[in-house]
């Protein structure tokens, strides 16, 4: 069963590629005293991180910062508090494709929203938030350097395997806060 698995992923990665190819992004560096519009790409797989998420959601809207959530859960029944809410869209195992590539109609438009930042979330390292996270159209990637999609990225940040996601978006936000666009 694993030799099947391997060979469904090989193909989805294939199939990132060729539309890779196809795809057009302008590469742009932004910082958050800039920015208007913000993706998280989220593994939803741990309920309890869901508070961390929220709280930073919560932290950018009062900043005047409009934030898309899209969350993978690979389970087959979502969890209540990712239902009913604006920002958060979710997809699950059964939204997947025969090789692992999400097919709805909503992450299609998260990946060609034109976001001026997206931060990848994806410490499970799930190949369909990878499908996501590569083929978005957003000006600047940023995500953990340890996660499979790290040379799409355009800003890896380094973390240990104990570091929560609350550290993580705190680091994001340090960095982001740092860039120097010349605006």
């Amino acid at each position: 069963m694993e030799l099947f698995k391997n060979i469904r992923l090989s193909i989805g990665k294939s199939i990132i590629r060729k539309r890779l190819g196809k795809t057009h992004r302008v590469k742009k560096f932004n910082n958050l005293r800039n920015a208007h519009k913000i993706g998280i790409v989220w593994d939803g797989t741990f309920i309890s991180e869901f508070s961390s998420i929220t709280n930073f959601h919560r932290e950018m809207h009062d900043r005047g910062i409009q934030i898309d959530i899209i969350c993978y859960f690979p389970g087959k029944i979502l969890p209540n508090e990712y239902t009913a809410l604006r920002y958060l869209t979710c997809f699950k195992r059964s939204d997947l494709g025969l090789f692992y590539c999400p097919e709805t109609p909503e992450v299609e438009e998260f990946i060609n929203t034109p976001y001026e930042i997206i931060i990848d979330i994806n410490f499970g390292r799930h190949f369909p938030l990878y499908f996501i996270t590569s083929l978005s159209k957003a000006e600047f990637k940023v995500g953990a350097s340890n996660t499979i999609n790290h040379n799409t990225l355009d800003m890896t940040i380094e973390l240990s395997g104990k570091d929560s996601i609350t550290y993580y978006l705190d680091q994001v936000k340090h960095y982001l806060e740092m860039i120097n666009t010349g605006v």
